[in-house]
Protein backbone atom coordinates (compact mmCIF):
# COMPACT_ATOMS: atom_id res chain seq x y z
CA UNK A 1 0.00 0.00 0.00
CA UNK A 2 1.75 3.14 -1.17
CA UNK A 3 1.56 6.41 0.73
CA UNK A 4 4.88 7.97 -0.19
CA UNK A 5 5.36 11.70 -0.43
CA UNK A 6 6.15 11.49 -4.15
CA UNK A 7 3.06 9.54 -5.19
CA UNK A 8 -0.28 10.38 -3.61
CA UNK A 9 -2.87 7.69 -3.00
CA UNK A 10 -6.64 7.70 -3.49
CA UNK A 11 -8.75 5.27 -1.47
CA UNK A 12 -11.63 3.77 -3.48
CA UNK A 13 -14.60 2.36 -1.57
CA UNK A 14 -17.18 0.05 -3.13
CA UNK A 15 -18.93 -3.24 -2.45
CA UNK A 16 -17.03 -5.35 -4.94
CA UNK A 17 -19.68 -8.07 -5.26
CA UNK A 18 -21.91 -5.60 -7.14
CA UNK A 19 -19.68 -2.56 -7.85
CA UNK A 20 -16.46 -4.31 -8.89
CA UNK A 21 -16.60 -3.16 -12.50
CA UNK A 22 -17.09 0.46 -11.46
CA UNK A 23 -14.28 0.35 -8.88
CA UNK A 24 -11.91 -1.21 -11.40
CA UNK A 25 -12.71 1.62 -13.83
CA UNK A 26 -12.03 4.23 -11.13
CA UNK A 27 -8.79 2.52 -10.07
CA UNK A 28 -7.43 2.38 -13.62
CA UNK A 29 -8.34 6.01 -14.26
CA UNK A 30 -6.62 7.16 -11.05
CA UNK A 31 -3.47 5.26 -12.01
CA UNK A 32 -3.65 6.60 -15.54
CA UNK A 33 -3.13 10.07 -14.06
CA UNK A 34 -0.05 8.97 -12.13
CA UNK A 35 -1.55 8.49 -8.67
CA UNK A 36 -1.76 5.30 -6.66
CA UNK A 37 -5.10 3.67 -5.85
CA UNK A 38 -6.17 1.44 -2.97
CA UNK A 39 -9.52 -0.37 -3.15
CA UNK A 40 -11.45 -1.27 0.01
CA UNK A 41 -14.33 -3.77 -0.12
CA UNK A 42 -17.01 -3.50 2.59
CA UNK A 43 -19.39 -5.83 0.70
CA UNK A 44 -20.22 -8.67 3.10
CA UNK A 45 -22.23 -11.08 1.00
CA UNK A 46 -21.48 -12.06 -2.63
CA UNK A 47 -18.12 -12.98 -4.13
CA UNK A 48 -16.15 -9.91 -5.26
CA UNK A 49 -15.83 -9.25 -8.98
CA UNK A 50 -12.25 -8.04 -8.41
CA UNK A 51 -9.73 -8.40 -5.61
CA UNK A 52 -9.67 -5.51 -3.18
CA UNK A 53 -6.47 -4.25 -1.59
CA UNK A 54 -8.43 -4.28 1.67
CA UNK A 55 -10.64 -7.36 1.48
CA UNK A 56 -14.07 -7.76 3.01
CA UNK A 57 -12.54 -10.26 5.47
CA UNK A 58 -10.06 -7.60 6.59
CA UNK A 59 -12.84 -5.04 6.95
CA UNK A 60 -14.82 -7.40 9.21
CA UNK A 61 -11.71 -8.28 11.26
CA UNK A 62 -11.04 -4.60 11.85
CA UNK A 63 -14.39 -4.48 13.68
CA UNK A 64 -13.52 -7.61 15.67
CA UNK A 65 -15.48 -10.19 13.66
CA UNK A 66 -14.78 -13.19 11.48
CA UNK A 67 -16.67 -12.54 8.23
CA UNK A 68 -18.01 -16.08 7.79
CA UNK A 69 -19.37 -16.16 11.34
CA UNK A 70 -20.80 -12.66 10.94
CA UNK A 71 -22.65 -13.59 7.74
CA UNK A 72 -23.91 -16.79 9.36
CA UNK A 73 -25.89 -14.72 11.87
CA UNK A 74 -28.15 -13.60 8.99
CA UNK A 75 -28.71 -10.39 10.95
CA UNK A 76 -28.52 -7.88 8.11
CA UNK A 77 -28.50 -4.83 10.38
CA UNK A 78 -25.64 -6.21 12.45
CA UNK A 79 -23.72 -7.28 9.35
CA UNK A 80 -23.94 -3.86 7.69
CA UNK A 81 -23.10 -2.00 10.90
CA UNK A 82 -20.08 -4.23 11.51
CA UNK A 83 -18.75 -3.67 8.00
CA UNK A 84 -19.36 0.06 8.38
CA UNK A 85 -17.46 0.12 11.68
CA UNK A 86 -14.60 -1.89 10.22
CA UNK A 87 -14.31 0.32 7.15
CA UNK A 88 -14.46 3.47 9.27
CA UNK A 89 -11.59 2.15 11.39
CA UNK A 90 -9.57 1.37 8.26
CA UNK A 91 -10.13 4.83 6.78
CA UNK A 92 -9.17 6.59 10.02
CA UNK A 93 -6.03 4.47 10.38
CA UNK A 94 -4.91 5.04 6.79
CA UNK A 95 -5.42 8.78 7.21
CA UNK A 96 -3.53 8.94 10.52
CA UNK A 97 -0.60 7.06 8.99
CA UNK A 98 -0.52 9.37 5.97
CA UNK A 99 -1.21 6.52 3.55
CA UNK A 100 -4.17 8.10 1.77
CA UNK A 101 -4.66 11.60 0.38
CA UNK A 102 -8.26 11.42 -0.82
CA UNK A 103 -11.31 9.14 -0.82
CA UNK A 104 -13.90 8.32 -3.49
CA UNK A 105 -16.81 5.94 -2.94
CA UNK A 106 -19.49 4.64 -5.29
CA UNK A 107 -22.76 2.99 -4.35
CA UNK A 108 -26.50 2.77 -4.09
CA UNK A 109 -28.40 3.37 -0.87
CA UNK A 110 -26.42 0.88 1.22
CA UNK A 111 -23.10 1.78 -0.37
CA UNK A 112 -23.78 5.46 0.22
CA UNK A 113 -24.55 4.82 3.89
CA UNK A 114 -21.34 2.81 4.36
CA UNK A 115 -19.11 5.11 2.30
CA UNK A 116 -20.22 8.39 3.85
CA UNK A 117 -20.08 6.92 7.37
CA UNK A 118 -16.46 5.94 6.78
CA UNK A 119 -15.67 9.52 5.72
CA UNK A 120 -17.01 11.05 8.94
CA UNK A 121 -13.69 10.59 10.73
CA UNK A 122 -11.78 12.59 8.12
CA UNK A 123 -11.07 16.27 8.78
CA UNK A 124 -12.70 19.21 7.03
CA UNK A 125 -10.98 19.95 3.76
CA UNK A 126 -9.65 16.43 3.22
CA UNK A 127 -10.79 15.28 -0.26
CA UNK A 128 -13.99 13.22 -0.05
CA UNK A 129 -16.23 12.29 -3.00
CA UNK A 130 -19.37 10.11 -3.04
CA UNK A 131 -20.97 8.93 -6.30
CA UNK A 132 -24.49 7.95 -5.30
CA UNK A 133 -27.78 6.80 -6.75
CA UNK A 134 -29.67 8.65 -4.00
CA UNK A 135 -27.95 12.02 -4.32
CA UNK A 136 -31.16 13.70 -5.51
CA UNK A 137 -32.90 12.83 -2.23
CA UNK A 138 -32.37 13.94 1.36
CA UNK A 139 -28.63 13.52 1.96
CA UNK A 140 -28.60 15.09 5.43
CA UNK A 141 -28.43 11.75 7.31
CA UNK A 142 -25.47 10.70 5.15
CA UNK A 143 -23.43 13.89 4.97
CA UNK A 144 -24.14 14.98 8.55
CA UNK A 145 -21.57 17.69 9.24
CA UNK A 146 -18.85 16.78 6.73
CA UNK A 147 -17.80 18.41 3.45
CA UNK A 148 -18.43 15.39 1.23
CA UNK A 149 -18.76 16.25 -2.46
CA UNK A 150 -21.69 14.26 -3.85
CA UNK A 151 -22.08 13.28 -7.51
CA UNK A 152 -25.51 12.03 -8.58
CA UNK A 153 -25.00 8.84 -10.55
CA UNK A 154 -27.95 9.81 -12.84
CA UNK A 155 -28.22 6.18 -13.98
CA UNK A 156 -28.34 3.25 -11.59
CA UNK A 157 -24.94 1.89 -10.56
CA UNK A 158 -25.29 -1.33 -12.49
CA UNK A 159 -22.20 -1.76 -14.61
CA UNK A 160 -20.70 0.70 -17.08
CA UNK A 161 -22.39 2.49 -19.94
CA UNK A 162 -21.51 5.60 -21.92
CA UNK A 163 -23.48 7.87 -19.55
CA UNK A 164 -22.17 6.47 -16.27
CA UNK A 165 -18.58 6.38 -17.53
CA UNK A 166 -18.76 10.15 -17.98
CA UNK A 167 -20.19 10.60 -14.46
CA UNK A 168 -17.40 8.48 -12.98
CA UNK A 169 -14.75 10.30 -15.00
CA UNK A 170 -15.99 13.65 -13.72
CA UNK A 171 -16.00 12.39 -10.14
CA UNK A 172 -12.48 10.99 -10.48
CA UNK A 173 -11.24 14.25 -12.02
CA UNK A 174 -12.79 16.08 -9.07
CA UNK A 175 -11.08 13.98 -6.42
CA UNK A 176 -7.76 14.09 -8.29
CA UNK A 177 -7.93 17.88 -8.44
CA UNK A 178 -8.69 18.01 -4.72
CA UNK A 179 -5.83 15.65 -3.90
CA UNK A 180 -3.30 17.58 -5.95
CA UNK A 181 -4.35 20.92 -4.46
CA UNK A 182 -5.11 19.85 -0.88
CA UNK A 183 -3.57 21.69 2.04
CA UNK A 184 -4.61 20.99 5.65
CA UNK A 185 -6.70 23.75 7.23
CA UNK A 186 -4.58 26.46 8.80
CA UNK A 187 -6.20 29.10 10.95
CA UNK A 188 -3.58 31.76 10.46
CA UNK A 189 -2.85 34.74 12.69
CA UNK A 190 -6.33 36.28 12.86
CA UNK A 191 -8.77 35.48 15.62
CA UNK A 192 -11.89 33.79 14.30
CA UNK A 193 -15.55 34.11 15.27
CA UNK A 194 -18.07 31.44 14.25
CA UNK A 195 -21.65 32.63 13.70
CA UNK A 196 -25.01 31.19 12.70
CA UNK A 197 -26.85 33.08 9.98
CA UNK A 198 -30.02 33.47 7.92
CA UNK A 199 -30.88 35.91 5.16
CA UNK A 200 -33.36 37.71 7.42
CA UNK A 201 -30.55 38.75 9.78
CA UNK A 202 -27.86 39.25 7.15
CA UNK A 203 -28.00 43.10 7.20
CA UNK A 204 -26.97 43.08 10.85
CA UNK A 205 -24.31 40.43 10.36
CA UNK A 206 -22.76 42.45 7.54
CA UNK A 207 -22.34 45.35 9.99
CA UNK A 208 -20.89 42.95 12.56
CA UNK A 209 -18.45 41.60 9.99
CA UNK A 210 -17.10 45.09 9.30
CA UNK A 211 -16.63 45.78 13.03
CA UNK A 212 -14.80 42.48 13.51
CA UNK A 213 -12.60 42.96 10.48
CA UNK A 214 -11.58 46.40 11.78
CA UNK A 215 -10.23 44.54 14.83
CA UNK A 216 -8.47 41.97 12.57
CA UNK A 217 -10.96 39.21 13.26
CA UNK A 218 -12.36 36.82 10.69
CA UNK A 219 -16.01 35.73 10.82
CA UNK A 220 -17.21 32.38 9.47
CA UNK A 221 -20.97 31.99 8.97
CA UNK A 222 -23.07 28.83 9.15
CA UNK A 223 -26.54 28.72 7.59
CA UNK A 224 -29.02 27.67 10.28
CA UNK A 225 -30.82 25.07 8.19
CA UNK A 226 -30.68 22.06 10.49
CA UNK A 227 -26.98 21.22 10.26
CA UNK A 228 -25.34 24.66 10.26
CA UNK A 229 -25.52 25.15 14.00
CA UNK A 230 -24.27 21.64 14.65
CA UNK A 231 -21.31 22.10 12.31
CA UNK A 232 -20.43 25.35 14.04
CA UNK A 233 -20.54 23.65 17.44
CA UNK A 234 -18.32 20.80 16.27
CA UNK A 235 -15.79 23.23 14.83
CA UNK A 236 -15.86 25.27 18.04
CA UNK A 237 -15.11 22.10 20.00
CA UNK A 238 -12.22 21.34 17.63
CA UNK A 239 -10.67 24.73 18.41
CA UNK A 240 -11.40 26.57 15.17
CA UNK A 241 -12.95 29.62 16.88
CA UNK A 242 -11.97 32.16 19.50
CA UNK A 243 -15.62 33.09 20.05
CA UNK A 244 -19.12 32.13 18.92
CA UNK A 245 -21.98 34.41 17.85
CA UNK A 246 -25.03 32.17 17.92
CA UNK A 247 -26.90 34.85 16.03
CA UNK A 248 -29.59 32.69 14.45
CA UNK A 249 -31.15 30.23 16.88
CA UNK A 250 -33.96 29.61 14.40
CA UNK A 251 -33.26 25.87 14.39
CA UNK A 252 -34.60 25.71 17.96
CA UNK A 253 -38.06 26.99 17.05
CA UNK A 254 -38.12 24.54 14.14
CA UNK A 255 -37.21 21.81 16.62
CA UNK A 256 -40.05 22.58 19.05
CA UNK A 257 -42.54 23.68 16.40
CA UNK A 258 -42.27 20.97 13.76
CA UNK A 259 -40.17 22.82 11.18
CA UNK A 260 -38.13 21.33 8.36
CA UNK A 261 -34.82 22.65 9.74
CA UNK A 262 -35.04 20.93 13.11
CA UNK A 263 -31.47 20.06 14.16
CA UNK A 264 -32.29 17.36 16.70
CA UNK A 265 -32.53 17.76 20.45
CA UNK A 266 -28.76 17.99 20.96
CA UNK A 267 -28.40 21.51 19.54
CA UNK A 268 -26.39 23.70 21.97
CA UNK A 269 -25.15 20.69 23.94
CA UNK A 270 -21.57 21.02 22.66
CA UNK A 271 -21.41 24.79 23.13
CA UNK A 272 -22.67 24.47 26.69
CA UNK A 273 -19.65 22.28 27.54
CA UNK A 274 -17.03 24.63 26.07
CA UNK A 275 -15.19 27.58 27.59
CA UNK A 276 -15.27 29.59 24.37
CA UNK A 277 -17.01 33.02 24.65
CA UNK A 278 -20.60 32.52 23.50
CA UNK A 279 -23.02 35.30 22.61
CA UNK A 280 -26.62 34.41 21.76
CA UNK A 281 -29.01 36.57 19.73
CA UNK A 282 -32.28 34.73 18.94
CA UNK A 283 -32.37 35.58 15.27
CA UNK A 284 -35.35 34.27 13.24
CA UNK A 285 -36.90 32.76 16.37
CA UNK A 286 -40.23 34.31 15.29
CA UNK A 287 -41.15 31.85 12.54
CA UNK A 288 -41.07 28.20 11.56
CA UNK A 289 -39.79 26.95 8.20
CA UNK A 290 -42.13 24.50 6.52
CA UNK A 291 -42.30 22.85 3.11
CA UNK A 292 -43.37 24.57 -0.13
CA UNK A 293 -46.84 26.10 -0.07
CA UNK A 294 -48.33 23.49 -2.44
CA UNK A 295 -47.36 20.73 0.02
CA UNK A 296 -48.24 22.65 3.16
CA UNK A 297 -50.99 20.98 5.25
CA UNK A 298 -54.22 23.04 5.44
CA UNK A 299 -53.85 23.87 9.14
CA UNK A 300 -50.53 25.58 8.44
CA UNK A 301 -51.97 27.54 5.52
CA UNK A 302 -54.49 29.11 7.90
CA UNK A 303 -51.66 30.67 9.90
CA UNK A 304 -49.82 33.88 8.99
CA UNK A 305 -47.19 32.89 6.45
CA UNK A 306 -44.77 34.06 3.75
CA UNK A 307 -43.97 32.00 0.66
CA UNK A 308 -40.16 32.13 0.72
CA UNK A 309 -39.69 30.08 -2.46
CA UNK A 310 -41.16 27.01 -4.16
CA UNK A 311 -39.76 24.70 -1.47
CA UNK A 312 -40.02 26.72 1.75
CA UNK A 313 -42.89 28.53 3.46
CA UNK A 314 -42.25 30.69 6.53
CA UNK A 315 -45.01 30.39 9.14
CA UNK A 316 -45.25 32.85 12.02
CA UNK A 317 -44.56 31.09 15.35
CA UNK A 318 -47.26 31.26 17.98
CA UNK A 319 -46.60 32.56 21.47
CA UNK A 320 -46.78 28.99 22.81
CA UNK A 321 -44.19 27.79 20.29
CA UNK A 322 -41.90 30.68 21.16
CA UNK A 323 -42.22 29.91 24.88
CA UNK A 324 -41.22 26.30 24.16
CA UNK A 325 -38.23 27.61 22.22
CA UNK A 326 -37.31 29.85 25.17
CA UNK A 327 -37.42 26.92 27.58
CA UNK A 328 -35.30 24.76 25.24
CA UNK A 329 -32.73 27.54 24.97
CA UNK A 330 -32.69 28.15 28.72
CA UNK A 331 -32.17 24.47 29.56
CA UNK A 332 -29.04 24.37 27.42
CA UNK A 333 -27.63 27.78 28.38
CA UNK A 334 -28.04 27.03 32.08
CA UNK A 335 -25.44 24.27 31.66
CA UNK A 336 -22.86 26.62 30.13
CA UNK A 337 -19.34 25.95 31.37
CA UNK A 338 -17.91 29.14 29.88
CA UNK A 339 -18.83 32.80 29.49
CA UNK A 340 -22.21 33.36 27.85
CA UNK A 341 -24.31 36.45 27.18
CA UNK A 342 -27.84 36.64 25.72
CA UNK A 343 -28.99 39.79 23.92
CA UNK A 344 -32.69 40.28 23.21
CA UNK A 345 -33.72 42.80 20.51
CA UNK A 346 -37.02 44.36 21.59
CA UNK A 347 -37.99 45.58 18.12
CA UNK A 348 -37.80 42.32 16.24
CA UNK A 349 -35.87 39.10 15.66
CA UNK A 350 -35.83 39.09 11.85
CA UNK A 351 -36.47 41.23 8.80
CA UNK A 352 -40.20 40.32 8.56
CA UNK A 353 -40.54 40.68 12.35
CA UNK A 354 -40.58 44.48 12.48
CA UNK A 355 -43.17 47.26 12.70
CA UNK A 356 -45.38 47.13 9.62
CA UNK A 357 -44.00 43.75 8.48
CA UNK A 358 -46.00 40.48 8.19
CA UNK A 359 -44.55 38.77 11.27
CA UNK A 360 -44.74 41.73 13.65
CA UNK A 361 -46.33 40.40 16.84
CA UNK A 362 -44.94 42.18 19.92
CA UNK A 363 -47.19 40.22 22.31
CA UNK A 364 -45.85 36.84 21.20
CA UNK A 365 -42.29 38.17 21.14
CA UNK A 366 -42.71 39.52 24.66
CA UNK A 367 -43.84 36.14 25.92
CA UNK A 368 -40.67 34.61 24.49
CA UNK A 369 -38.51 37.23 26.20
CA UNK A 370 -40.29 36.88 29.54
CA UNK A 371 -40.15 33.08 29.44
CA UNK A 372 -36.45 33.13 28.65
CA UNK A 373 -35.61 35.64 31.37
CA UNK A 374 -37.59 33.59 33.90
CA UNK A 375 -35.94 30.29 32.96
CA UNK A 376 -32.32 31.41 32.60
CA UNK A 377 -30.14 31.30 35.71
CA UNK A 378 -29.59 34.68 37.38
CA UNK A 379 -25.80 34.54 37.01
CA UNK A 380 -26.07 34.46 33.21
CA UNK A 381 -26.05 37.87 31.55
CA UNK A 382 -29.28 38.52 29.65
CA UNK A 383 -29.94 42.02 28.32
CA UNK A 384 -32.87 43.65 26.53
CA UNK A 385 -31.80 46.06 23.77
CA UNK A 386 -34.33 48.62 22.52
CA UNK A 387 -33.52 47.95 18.87
CA UNK A 388 -34.16 45.54 16.00
CA UNK A 389 -31.70 42.69 15.50
CA UNK A 390 -30.45 44.35 12.30
CA UNK A 391 -30.08 47.83 13.83
CA UNK A 392 -26.71 49.48 14.36
CA UNK A 393 -27.38 49.88 18.10
CA UNK A 394 -27.95 46.17 18.57
CA UNK A 395 -24.90 45.20 16.51
CA UNK A 396 -22.61 47.56 18.40
CA UNK A 397 -23.80 46.28 21.79
CA UNK A 398 -23.24 42.68 20.68
CA UNK A 399 -19.78 43.57 19.39
CA UNK A 400 -18.81 45.24 22.67
CA UNK A 401 -20.12 42.30 24.71
CA UNK A 402 -18.11 39.84 22.61
CA UNK A 403 -14.94 41.93 22.89
CA UNK A 404 -15.45 42.12 26.65
CA UNK A 405 -15.71 38.33 26.94
CA UNK A 406 -12.65 37.83 24.75
CA UNK A 407 -10.61 40.26 26.86
CA UNK A 408 -11.26 38.44 30.12
CA UNK A 409 -8.14 36.53 31.21
CA UNK A 410 -10.00 33.47 32.51
CA UNK A 411 -11.41 32.57 29.10
CA UNK A 412 -9.85 29.35 27.76
CA UNK A 413 -9.23 29.37 24.03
Amino acid sequence: MSGSESIKTVLIIGTLDTKGEECLFIRDLVRQYGLEAVVADPGPLGEPLMAGDISRQEVARKAGYDLAKLVATRDKGKIIQTMTDGLTAWVSELYREGKIHGVIAVGGGQGTAIGTAAMQGLPLGFPKVMVSTIAAGDMKPFLRTKDIAVFPSVTDVFGLNYVFRQILENAVHAVLGMVKGYRPLHKGDKKVIGATAFGVVTPGLMKMKRLLEDRHFEMILFHATGTGGTVMEEMAAAGYFDGVLDWTTHEIVDEVGGGIFAPGGKRLDVLSRLRVPWLIAPGAIDYICREGYDLLPPRWKKRKHIVHNANITLVRATAAEMVRAANFLARKVNKAAGPVVILLPLKGFSEPNAVGKPFYDPQADRQFIDALKTAVKKEIGIFEIDAHINDEAFIREAFLQMMDMLDKPNVLR
